[in-house]
């Protein structure tokens, strides 16, 4: 999980790690964060990775910050906080 001067690096073993779990999930949001992920390591600017997927640039980063932070698995949650209704 190491990060140079603006390009974004995976590890061999986390990159293959990220995509079995992208194969396995069902769930669109998690495969859309997790092919971000890939994306940008292969060298894909932030905002053409936000354009394949549909969303903001700012949520890419939410992304690649939430992973730096708490990991695959953090990335991989998706802990509603709106409104309950």
């Amino acid at each position: 999980m190491e990060q140079t001067t603006g390009q974004f690096k995976l590890e061999t073993l986390v990159r293959k790690k990220i995509e079995k779990l992208r194969r396995e999930k069902k769930d669109a949001r998690i495969h859309k964060r997790l092919s971000a992920l890939l994306w940008l390591n292969k060298g894909y600017p932030v905002e053409e990775v936000a354009d394949l997927l549909d969303v903001c640039p700012r949520t890419v980063k939410n992304w690649v910050a939430l992973f730096h932070t708490g990991g695959i698995d953090s990335l991989c949650s998706l802990d509603y906080q709106g409104d309950p209704g």
